[in-house]
């Protein structure tokens, strides 16, 4: 029912040339979890232990789902057999400068993975429970001091594009706003 809420992958063309990066928002479970991934810290960086869904920039031959599998498969594993696509969300961007227009790609995992890091730009990949997310507070992350965003158990912090991309799924799945 919920996939209803987001916009029909078949109708993704025309945002091919409106983003520039897309991401795999990879679902699984009961309670509902996500894979993010954790950019690496000991590499310096515009994103330096920042979490993230598996994702880059779009190559010029490739349509974003082609791009958010294929990144989802270089840095942790994930099969793209095993994804079942049932949608994708508004683009969003970052905020700093040069601007990233992110196109997140939604899809359910499907068949069996081991998401370890293997790319050296990943350091951790963690299923996220995405009833944890609540409303964005003024929290330490470890490389840019305090942010508005929301600490999880580690010191993991989701900020930033990451949790703008999360709230509008919460959104999608039809999730009360005061959960974020």
């Amino acid at each position: 029912m919920w996939d209803l809420m987001i916009n029909d992958i078949s109708k993704i063309g025309s945002k091919r040339r409106e983003a520039n990066a897309s991401i795999l928002i990879l679902l699984y479970g009961d309670p509902l979890r996500m894979l993010m991934v954790r950019k690496n810290c000991s590499i310096s960086g515009r994103f330096s232990c920042d979490l993230a869904f598996p994702g880059g920039r779009i190559k010029k031959n490739e349509n974003p789902i082609e791009t958010a599998l294929r990144e989802a498969w270089e840095e942790v594993w994930v099969f793209p057999k095993y994804v079942r696509l049932v949608g994708f969300l508004d683009i969003h961007e970052t905020i700093s400068k040069p601007v990233i227009r992110v196109l997140p790609i939604v899809g359910f995992l499907e068949g069996p993975i081991d998401p370890l890091p293997r790319d050296p730009e990943i350091d951790q990949s963690i299923w996220i429970p995405l009833s944890i997310i609540g409303p964005p507070k003024n929290v330490y992350h470890p490389v840019r001091g305090y942010v508005k965003g929301v600490c999880l158990p580690g010191g993991l912090v989701v900020w930033g594009v990451s949790y703008r991309i999360i709230a509008s799924l919460k959104k999608a799945l039809g999730q009360p706003a005061k959960a974020f």
